[in-house]
Order: structure tokens, then C-alpha cells, then sequence
């Protein structure tokens, strides 16, 4: 058996698959083993499945109630389910058992999206002055507070305790950053873990697919409930490629290639999709953008898509010829399926943006632009595609849910990925959407995602009452909340750096598939 903290764990990360099963048969053969419940409940977690993971760390925390950090586990399950009155108990649970801050601000957070202001206010104060400021947990509750505060109409104390907050920011701004917005994509409105499903993606793709401002994307089929769509629709188009992905695969993994989907369509476990055969090759390879948007207020709407992003490279030439459909390294570009791979090339200068098989997005279009593409219209294009994408998801009632969910600034602001498919002809097609994406990685990604996150806290934490400010308008501000939040805005947009505001209004021009 491997070792279960070293072998499985790492078979979690490369191979859920192998993982899954391997440990449903070790927790019935120890069904008393913390270990083992642990792991099971972590490999739903990592494929989005927070239910059957809080019943699995349930299980634990019964066999070991002690344990703090399957408390905390529990507790981040039920906030991934949108259970926040579940969490809060969790929370307050665990604080009995052990007082921590992490459980402390936990709780608090949850009676701000609980809209109990008063409580959540009550929690935040009796924690502060115990707070050492070099403590992990700082950072989330000033930050925690100073929200919470404009929410509750006091935007005058919360920008005191933003004074300490941006403190702490200055003295490490990469660390700080991160940690923040890491925070942030593990606790945001447990709706956009949809997204990250494919099928579910697909679903809402098609169900939108007719709009005029729908993004491209491949026809999608979604087994086994499409099955005979897939295979009338393979008769039509003869000598097709389709891409078979797993309804929940992370990393590249379980993806198959093929021509005959006979091969594929018994399964009940994938999205199965015609496969662009003509994408852009760099040097013979294949390659997907990983592009950034962030979404900051749902009333009125507004959304940005960053300008840099992050270009990964499958190690083999591309190969469409029936010998060469089966070589997931040459139409997977998911950089951690390829670990060990011979030829992978992996740059440790983060100053190199063209070396090996992760590039950043400008030093793409640096080479697209030598190879004679319009680089602004491929820019102009993926803005398109983002502001299509945030359209489906409005279409979906994502936002209006979310809206109603939670007082205004319970949650921060929202980065997402988008794995986007250049074609030869230059034009985007969106593969699949990440609820959260990756901050760290390589060095180049390393340090583009340090300045995307320094970018979103610094639009996110800007001080309402800046000095010289005239004493009308801070009277204003502390009781016009309207006000406060045009403020905001104002604020947001100064400090925007590369994002690049979203249309507010989508395009009605059809663009062809």
C-alpha cells in the first residue's frame, strides 16, 4: 500500500482516477483511520465535490473530535456549498474547542454574509485587540472589518482599520498580495465552483450559444445524457476530431483524442467536444492562453480582463495524423501533466518571457505579430470573448444570486481564469473556465501573478478619506452609501494598472462559430 501522506497525496494531485477508487477501498478496509478519511474527503475537495468531502471530514472529525484542522475543513466544505449558517457552526465549533484566530475570523465573516452586521461587528472587536499583527490571520480580519464597517455605514472607522491593513502591505507587498487574494478564491460565492465543471460549463456554453454575444467556443456534447446527438452529429461531419475530457479531471488528465467516437461514447464520465484541428502553432507546438478577469461589483456591473496572461506549450509537435492522436503530449498543454517529460522546458529566470514551454501572453503576441497576425484584434477578440463569458454567466443568474446572497462587500472581488485556444486564423475559443486559478508555478508566472494580485489589492483596499479631501465631501461620503461606492469606484479605476475595463453592454453583432 503507498504510503497514504506521501504516494496517495501526490496520486490526488496527477491521477483522481487511480485516487478515488484506490482510496474508497482503503477507508472500507480501515474504516477507523483518520488518515484515510482525510485523504478521501481532500480528493473530493480537489475535484469540487464539497459535499460528499464535509461528509467524509465529518467522519474524521468523528473518529478524531480533537483534530482543529478538520474542523477547519468542515468548515471551508460548508462555505464551498454556500451553507454559511452550517460553517458558522463549525467555526464557533472549533473556537470552543481551541481559540484560534483563523476560527474567529472565520465566524465573524459568516455573520457578515449572514447580513447579522451587529454580530459580526461584536466578533471583529473582541478579536482586534488580541491580535498580534505579525500573526497569518491579520490580514483577513482588517480587511474583514474594514469591509464589514462600509457595509454597516461607518466608512470613517473602517478606513482606520484599513490604515493598518495597507501598513502591512507596505512592508511586503508580494506576500501580502497573494495571501489575500489566495484567501479570497477559496471563500468566494460557492456558485462559481460551476464553472470549473465541464459539464456544467458546457451546459450553460450551449444554452447560450445562439446569442449574438456568445463567446466561441467547440461544440460540446455532454455524456451520456447527448449520446445520440454526439454520434448523429459524427455522421455529419465526417473525418472529424472530437476531445473527450472528464466531467471533473484536473491537469490534463484522462484525455483522449480520436476520430471514431465509438471510442468514447459509451462513457457517462465525459464532456466530449469537436476538437479545434487548426490552432496556432508556435516552433510546431501547441499552446493555450490562461487569461485573467475580475469582476468587482455586481450593482452596477463591472469587469476587467488583464492584459498580461500566461501561455502554456505542449513538449511534442502537434500531430493530428491517426499515429500521433494518442500522444497526450501533443495536444494536452496543461504544463503538470508533462512532469518528467524529456523535452519539457521549464525556464528558472523569471526575466525569460519566450523560453521553453511557458511564455507570457506579450512575448505570444510578440511572435504572432512576427508571423504577420493583428495583434490588437486578437486582444480586441478575447476582450470579447471574457465580456461573453461574464454574458453566460449572467444569463445563468450567477450574478443576481450572488447579489442577493450576501450584503454587498461579504465577498471580495472575484479573479478568474479563462483557458482560451488561439486558432490559425487568429480567433479565440474558450476551453475551459477556472474558478481558481493557480497563483504560483514557474518563475515568469510567479512573477506575473505577483503583480496581478498586488494590481487587485490595491483596487480593492484604496482609503475612502484620502488626505486633503474637503470636509463636505467626507461628510458626504460617511452617510451617502451610493456615494461611498461611486467612491469606490473611482478609487478601483485609478489603480486599475493592466486590467482593461469589460463593455458594460454586450456586442449584438453574431460572430460566426
Amino acid at each position: 500500500m503507498p504510503a497514504l501522506n506521501g504516494d496517495l497525496r501526490q496520486l490526488i494531485e496527477t491521477d483522481q482516477k487511480a485516487a478515488r477508487p484506490l482510496l474508497q477501498d482503503i477507508v472500507a478496509r480501515l474504516p477507523k483511520s483518520v488518515e484515510a478519511r482525510t485523504l478521501l474527503a481532500t480528493s473530493y475537495l480537489r475535484s469540487l465535490e464539497a459535499a460528499p468531502a464535509l461528509e467524509h471530514y465529518r467522519a474524521a472529525h468523528l473518529l478524531e473530535p480533537g483534530n482543529l484542522s478538520i474542523r477547519h475543513q468542515m468548515g471551508l466544505s460548508a462555505v464551498a456549498m454556500g451553507d454559511f449558517e452550517t460553517a458558522l457552526s463549525i467555526f464557533r465549533d472549533a473556537l470552543s474547542l481551541t481559540p484560534t484566530e483563523h476560527s474567529a475570523s472565520m465566524a465573524a465573516l459568516m455573520l457578515h454574509r449572514l447580513g447579522r452586521v451587529a454580530e459580526a461587528v461584536k466578533a471583529y472587536s473582541e478579536l482586534l485587540p488580541k491580535l498580534k499583527r505579525d500573526n497569518t490571520e491579520a490580514l483577513h480580519i482588517l480587511r474583514g472589518m474594514t469591509m464589514l464597517l462600509r457595509d454597516a455605514g461607518a466608512p470613517l472607522a473602517a478606513d482606520r482599520f484599513l490604515s493598518e491593513l495597507i501598513a502591512l502591505y507596505l512592508q511586503n507587498p508580494a506576500q501580502v498580495a497573494s495571501a489575500v487574494i489566495e484567501r479570497d478564491n477559496s471563500i468566494d460565492y460557492h456558485e462559481w465552483t460551476s464553472i470549473a465543471y465541464k459539464t456544467n460549463l458546457a451546459h450553460a456554453l450551449t444554452r447560450s450559444a445562439d446569442k449574438p454575444w456568445a463567446p466561441r467556443f467547440p461544440v460540446s456534447f455532454v455524456l451520456p445524457e447527448a449520446r445520440a446527438a454526439l454520434l448523429d452529429y459524427a455522421k455529419r461531419e465526417t473525418g472529424a476530431l472530437f476531445i473527450a475530457k472528464p466531467h471533473r479531471g484536473t491537469g490534463g488528465q484522462g484525455i483522449t483524442v480520436t476520430r471514431d467516437v465509438t471510442e468514447v461514447a459509451d462513457r457517462d464520465d465525459v464532456v466530449v467536444q469537436r476538437y479545434v484541428e487548426r490552432p496556432y502553432l508556435v516552433d510546431g507546438r501547441k499552446a493555450h492562453v490562461r487569461l485573467y478577469g475580475l469582476v468587482t461589483s455586481l450593482n452596477p456591473f463591472r469587469a476587467y480582463l488583464y492584459r498580461e496572461g500566461i501561455v502554456r506549450f505542449a513538449p511534442d509537435p502537434y500531430d493530428i495524423d491517426d499515429s500521433g492522436l494518442g500522444n497526450v503530449h501533443a495536444h494536452v498543454t496543461n504544463t503538470a501533466l508533462h512532469q518528467g517529460h524529456p523535452t519539457l522546458e521549464i525556464s528558472k529566470n523569471a526575466a525569460e518571457e519566450n523560453i521553453g514551454h511557458i511564455w507570457t501572453l506579450s512575448a505570444y503576441l510578440e511572435r504572432m505579430k512576427a508571423d504577420g497576425r493583428d495583434v490588437e484584434a486578437v486582444r480586441a477578440a478575447m476582450r470579447e470573448l471574457a465580456s461573453g463569458f461574464l454574458g453566460v454567466l449572467t444569463a445563468e443568474g450567477l450574478f443576481a444570486r450572488q447579489a442577493k446572497a450576501a450584503p454587498r462587500r461579504a465577498f471580495a472581488f472575484k479573479l478568474f481564469g479563462m483557458d482560451v485556444l488561439i486558432d490559425s486564423d487568429a480567433r479565440p475559443w474558450l476551453i475551459e473556465a477556472q474558478r481558481k486559478p493557480a497563483l504560483g508555478g514557474a518563475a515568469v508566472v510567479q512573477r506575473v501573478n505577483v503583480q496581478l494580485c498586488r494590481t487587485v489589492f490595491e483596487m480593492g483596499c484604496g482609503y475612502v478619506f484620502e488626505d486633503g479631501l474637503p470636509a463636505e465631501r467626507i461628510a458626504t461620503l460617511a452617510k451617502d452609501r451610493p456615494a461611498l461606492a461611486q467612491r469606490e469606484a473611482e478609487l478601483e479605476v485609478a489603480r486599475k494598472g493592466l486590467f482593461e475595463p469589460l463593455a458594460p453592454t454586450l456586442s449584438e453583432t453574431p460572430r460566426p462559430q
